[in-house]
């Protein structure tokens, strides 16, 4: 008979391994749900708490957030479907039945549309302008530009028409003339006198080039821009706005703008800060440019072969008016009937081929052949000289200086774009139906 005692123990060891490979299921089910359970809370509070803390951008280790960049985001398709409405405005009081396909404001409507349709267009707008935005605060703290407490509260109140002290009037900015005086040499030259005109005379000639374009550096759309401060002061008037009316005003801005896009008053402010930084960097980066600028007055002969251009050099060295050549064989029909006369032109109006040889040639000479996409130019330059600028001119030679700067800024700083953007860019607000989209 077996031993009831050596039964007893092999029935408890048992019992014993039972007991332990089920504490270690329950204890390995526990584990697994803990985990199942921690990575799905792990991707609710990523994608709710967790991502709005998350990096979209780097520039020199100062990170941009994926909040500041969905705010940015819908700031910018806010004032976008505020430029498409704007316009259909427009269209409407000039009696447009269809604005969207109509030759004027249809490219204009057409732009907006598709960059409102684009995530990847809109969000890689925002991108750069944060970018050159981090760019620009950087730098100015390096120049010690800063803005002063005083001044941010000043341009917040400007940019809501709140002057305390009245609303001043800014004076008119004069524009220079240049009379035209002639050497002998172009006495000698010249069988059309040209009239008084402002300075740079504006040229429309097919040979004219929108290259190098003028690119405005992308800038901050978070909220209105600040007003900038006038250039000339009148007599204070009673101010437009209360200081009641002030504060109900900025507390309506930043109600909106916490409801439609997240941006509290500190970002608004922000904001504006960034807009005077900008102002005061590019002031001083464009201290040393002066309002005048080296520019050619010349007139040519466009063709449409190198063997008419042969031609036409052979008839002016053998002593035939210029002009009238120009109004006989010239295909550039804008200036033809002027002998071909372009005015004065700076360096960036022209093609590059005709740019070079222009401002090679001395007063009088006649150029060789010189190719370009509108056909072949015989050139001769009747002027070269430095001359004032009007200030629309100079105001646009201090953006595109102040542009370069920039763009040479961001080649030289690192930069890190990070995918992440192209997943999180916001398609709200959107253009209100029966808008003609």
């Amino acid at each position: 008979m077996p031993n009831q005692k050596h039964i007893n123990k092999k029935h408890l060891a048992h019992l014993e391994v039972v007991r332990r490979q089920d504490r270690i299921i329950r204890i390995s089910a526990i584990v697994i749900i803990v985990l199942v359970v921690g990575i799905v809370g792990y991707g609710i509070l990523s994608n709710s708490v967790l991502l709005p803390y998350r990096t979209v951008a780097s520039v020199n280790g100062d990170t941009i957030s994926v909040g500041e960049f969905q705010t940015q985001v819908k700031i910018s398709r806010i004032q976008s479907i505020n430029r498409y409405m704007q316009y259909i405005q427009y269209a409407q009081m000039f009696g447009v039945q269809d604005p969207v396909n109509d030759a004027n404001f249809g490219p204009v409507l057409q732009k907006e549309t598709q960059l409102l349709n684009s995530t990847d267009a809109m969000g890689q707008q925002v991108i750069d302008l944060l970018v050159n935005d981090r760019l620009i605060r950087q730098e100015a703290k390096k120049r010690n530009i800063s803005v002063s407490t005083e001044e941010l509260e000043k341009a917040v109140q400007e940019s809501f028409s709140y002057f305390p002290n009245g609303t001043p009037t800014p004076g008119v900015t004069p524009t220079t003339v240049i009379l035209p005086t002639l050497n002998p040499t172009q006495v000698a030259l010249v069988t059309i006198t040209p009239t008084p005109s402002q300075v740079p005379t504006e040229t429309l000639a097919p040979t004219a080039t929108t290259d190098p374009k003028v690119t405005s550096v992308p800038t901050a759309t978070t909220g209105p821009t600040a007003t900038e401060a006038p250039t000339a002061t009148a007599m204070p008037t009673a101010t437009a706005v209360s200081l009641d009316g002030y504060k109900t005003l900025l507390k309506t801005r930043v109600d909106g703008l916490v409801k439609d896009t997240g941006m509290d008053e500190a970002g608004y402010r922000r904001f504006i800060e960034t807009s005077l930084l900008r102002d005061k960097l590019m002031a001083d980066i464009t201290k040393d440019i002066k309002p005048i600028q080296e520019q050619v007055w010349a007139r040519h002969i466009l063709v449409a072969t190198v063997e008419e251009a042969n031609a036409v050099e052979a008839r002016i060295k053998k002593g035939e008016d210029f002009a009238k050549i120009a109004a006989e064989v010239s295909t550039d029909t804008s200036n033809k009937s002027k002998g071909g006369d372009l005015g004065w032109f700076a360096k960036g109006a022209m093609v590059a081929p005709f740019e070079a040889s222009a401002f090679s040639l001395n007063v009088g000479q006649i150029s060789d052949p010189i190719k370009s996409d509108f056909g072949y130019h015989v050139i001769q330059v009747l002027g070269h000289e430095e001359r004032p600028l009007t200030d629309q001119v100079f105001q646009q030679l201090k953006q595109t200086t102040f542009t370069d700067f920039i763009t040479k800024l961001r080649t030289d700083s690192v930069v890190e774009i990070f995918d992440l953007w192209k997943t999180i860019v916001p398609i709200t607000p959107a253009l209100p139906t029966g808008t003609g989209q």
